[in-house]
């Protein structure tokens, strides 16, 4: 059993560290996180909401019950029990059906400020969001960017995800003081805790961040990199479940919205390269450890092949030359294309690109030739494997 205790608040400086002590096989530990003392009157002590969220993964994974020594939303724990613990187990079956036992359930709506907020990475997905809401009044517009660590900047935390966190801030901060938009940071030592892969926790990490700041935040959107056809029970991509998990994490204080799901990956590219504010800020990389280049995009990851080759196909990359290295990608494109053409295991955005590429008759020989050379490459490795066996 998970036996979690009563939220605890501690000013350090400037910041404000909100956390609970948590006993699990007899060994103590502590979650916390960390935010700015200006939002500190902000902060939900009263309910165990958000530690809830966060350790749920860790209790699915060892199969330990939680046991809270204090309240819990009643709309969330309804949503819990009756939704999504089942959806986990369905979706992996390594997780294990547990209990959340609860001191009391709370009706209470705390939200005081009666506002909305979004996360912000400045990739496709956030501006999407952001600019799809720009139109919107209160308590739907939205007024808050968030910036949280808890795993996007590496699965497992520590001082290097930290030092990535720090170094993506100053992009995130550039541009909502563009936009005339304040940023919310918080840092967390969740990754630490939980040791899991992100890709497989992403939303839960995430929406225990937003649930810690529900008097501030009446409606928070959800930047998912999915559209309303890409449900799915996925257990190696979480996001093809969002649809299902992030509205049924709302609480009587609180609404969750998965955003843009109208939108494919090309249409959201397309609506946020009508603002020129993203065109210096722009990041989908995958690599931000390389030191030394003059570009925020490595410009040869996955990622920024797939969005550079989405911007050239709709006309818009030239705009993005600050962010990107345009010479390297037209060097690999071809490469890039026949690499994707290759691929086995196609994720519904290559397939999407695919569909675009062929119907532009962009396919050439030369693409064909990298598309063979990497099958070949691959049945390679695979003999190899089979005979060092």
């Amino acid at each position: 059993m998970i036996i979690i205790d009563k939220p605890q608040l501690e000013k350090r400086d400037d910041k404000v560290i909100l956390s609970v002590d948590f006993e699990i096989e007899a060994n103590k530990k502590k979650l916390w996180y960390s935010f700015s003392n200006k939002y500190k009157e902000y902060l939900i002590v009263e309910q165990l909401d958000a530690f809830v969220v966060g350790l749920l993964f860790l209790g699915l994974k060892t199969g330990h019950d939680l046991k809270l020594k204090g309240p819990i939303s009643a709309r969330l724990f309804y949503s819990l029990n009756h939704y999504l613990l089942d959806a986990f187990c369905l979706v992996n079956p390594n997780y294990k059906r547990i209990k959340i036992i609860p001191s009391s359930l709370c009706t209470s709506d705390f939200n005081v400020a009666n506002t909305a907020g979004t996360g912000l990475s400045c990739g496709i997905d956030s501006f999407a969001t952001y600019f799809d809401h720009k139109d919107e009044v209160s308590p739907y517009l939205i007024e808050y960017f968030t910036f949280f660590n808890v795993g996007s900047h590496g699965d497992n935390g520590g001082d290097k995800a930290r030092k990535i966190f720090n170094e993506r801030f100053n992009n995130v901060s550039q541009f909502a003081e563009k936009v005339n938009r304040e940023v919310i940071t918080v840092d967390s030592n969740l990754s630490e805790i939980l040791k899991m892969k992100f890709q497989e926790t992403y939303n839960l990490r995430t929406i225990s961040c937003a649930l810690l700041l529900q008097k501030l935040f009446k409606n928070y959107y959800y930047s998912s990199g999915t559209r309303f056809d890409h449900f799915a029970f996925n257990n190696k991509e979480i996001a093809d479940l969002d649809m299902l998990i992030i509205p049924n994490l709302s609480t009587e204080s609180t609404s969750f919205f998965v955003s843009a799901l109208k939108y494919s990956r090309i249409e959201r590219t397309k609506l946020i390269s009508e603002f020129p504010q993203t065109f210096e800020h722009l990041d989908v990389c995958t690599h931000p450890y390389i030191e030394g280049r003059d570009e925020i995009n490595c410009s040869e990851c996955y990622k920024c092949q797939r969005t550079m080759l989405t911007l050239e196909i709709l006309g818009k990359l030239e705009f993005y030359a600050k962010v990107f290295d345009l010479n390297k990608f037209r060097k690999n494109k071809k490469k890039y294309i026949g690499w994707l053409l290759s691929k086995k295991k196609k994720l519904t955005l290559d397939r999407e690109l695919i569909r675009v590429i062929k119907e532009m008759n962009q396919i050439d020989s030369e693409i064909y030739f990298y598309m063979i050379k990497n099958i070949l490459y691959r049945q390679k490795l695979k003999l190899k494997r089979i005979f060092n066996s």
